[in-house]
């Protein structure tokens, strides 16, 4: 028997690549066939408030922490990510709106760009590498990673295609009442948050709703 779990995450979220990496690891546990299909979520749908700001800069003026809060967010964000054998930069990562890289994994995965591979890539350019994922020339040299032409890139960013997609993703996710990310939907059952594998396995094997 095929289950399908349907994940909603924003490359943005530090604590979605972790969940990602999670989700990984959680299949290869159970003994059926899984199949994932990966939803947009937007953190800031109307857009970011400060742009092109590190999210440093936008947590110690609009968002309203101190010093000492943004140290204790990034300290708990870089232990839990190096347990996982990732490294996140949240002083440097940008604060921008996440819909032409959205739009550019779900161009790659429509040409079969395995999608796991995709969000990885993605989540590691933004959260790691603190690329500028509005900027063509960073979209390019991620795309071209996969296979695909900076050409064809270009040319999905001059127009909106797959633009309706992304926010209809976005949109569902309200509609279902998924506030924080990321969220794993399994038939009429989520789980959200920053879950361990084991309570992901639970989650996906036992059928439990652990929320």
């Amino acid at each position: 028997m095929t289950t399908t779990i349907t994940v909603w995450a924003d490359v943005r979220c530090p604590w979605c690549w972790m969940g990602h990496r999670r989700l990984r690891s959680a299949l290869g546990r159970l003994d059926r066939e899984t199949v994932v299909e990966h939803r947009s979520f937007l953190l800031e749908p109307a857009g970011p408030e400060g742009a092109f700001l590190t999210v440093r800069e936008a947590a110690l003026t609009s968002w309203g922490m101190d010093e000492r809060e943004w140290e204790a967010v990034r300290s708990r964000v870089a232990t839990a990510a190096g347990a996982q054998g990732l490294t996140i930069d949240m002083d440097g990562a940008r604060s921008v709106d996440s819909r032409p890289v959205h739009r550019l994994l779900k161009y790659a995965t429509a040409r079969g760009v395995d999608a796991h591979r995709a969000w990885d890539d993605a989540f590691a350019a933004h959260l790691a590498a603190n690329d500028d994922l509005t900027d063509p020339v960073a979209l390019r040299r991620l795309a071209a990673g996969w296979g695909i032409r900076g050409a064809e890139v270009d040319g999905l960013l001059a127009g909106e295609d797959l633009l309706a997609e992304v926010e209809a993703d976005h949109r569902a996710a309200v509609v279902l009442g998924i506030k924080s990310i990321p969220t794993f939907v399994s038939g009429d059952r989520a789980l959200s948050g920053h879950r361990s594998e084991d309570e992901l396995v639970a989650f996906l094997g036992a059928g439990e709703d652990v929320r």
